[in-house]
C-alpha cells in the first residue's frame, strides 16, 4: 500500500512538503528521506509520535532508546508504518529538533493500493525550518566578550600557558 503523506510547520508557515512512500517501510526509512531531502543532518536525534485526531500524543518511534527503562518506546529501524498508519487522516508528528521540542505535523492525505519503489518527494513549497533552533541570547560573546568585562573571562588567561604534559599521572 502507498501512502501520501504531507508535513506542515508552526515554524515555517509557508512551507508544504508532500512525500510517498510505501507502507511496508520503516520508520527509519521514512527518517533518512525526510532529513535527505531537506538538507538536515540525520544524525541527530529525531522521534515519530502516533497522535489521535486532536494531536495528542498516543505512541513514540525514536531513533535510540536514551535508556534501557524506555520500554514503552519503539525503535524506527525496528517499527514499519503499516504497524500504526492504517487509515487515510492518520497524524503524527515528527520531532526533529529535540532540544527546542519542535516538530512537523504530518497527516496521511491518501492511501493506494500498489507499490513505490522508493519514497518519492511529490511537493516541496517554501523554505523548511532550520534543523535546530539556536536562542539567540545564547552565544559565546555573552560570555567571552572582551569589550564587556564579563566575570568569565577573569582568570581564563592563564590557561593559554596551560601544559597538559606536565600532568602527574596520579592526578
Amino acid at each position: 500500500m502507498a501512502l501520501y503523506i504531507r508535513l506542515l510547520s508552526n515554524d515555517a508557515e509557508d512551507f508544504v512538503m508532500e512525500i510517498a512512500v510505501n507502507d511496508n517501510a520503516t520508520f527509519m526509512e521514512l527518517h533518512t528521506y525526510i532529513q535527505k531531502s531537506l538538507g538536515y543532518d540525520s544524525s541527530n536525534m529525531a522521534s515519530f509520535v502516533i497522535t489521535d485526531n486532536d494531536w495528542n500524543r498516543e505512541k513514540e518511534i525514536s531513533l535510540m532508546k536514551m535508556n534501557e527503562e524506555d520500554e514503552d518506546i519503539l525503535l524506527m529501524e525496528e517499527t514499519t508504518l503499516k504497524e500504526f498508519i492504517k487509515d487515510k487522516k492518520q497524524r503524527l508528528l515528527y520531532v526533529f529538533d529535540f532540544f527546542s521540542e519542535r516538530a512537523f505535523f504530518m497527516e496521511v492525505f491518501d492511501r493506494r493500493k500498489g507499490e513505490i519503489k522508493e519514497p518519492e518527494l511529490l511537493k516541496k513549497e517554501g523554505a523548511p525550518p532550520e534543523q535546530i533552533a539556536i536562542d539567540d541570547s545564547f552565544t559565546d560573546d555573552a560570555f567571552y566578550s572582551e569589550d564587556t568585562g564579563n566575570e568569565f573571562d577573569e582568570g581564563f588567561e592563564e590557561l593559554d600557558s596551560f601544559d597538559l604534559d606536565n600532568i602527574p599521572d596520579d592526578y
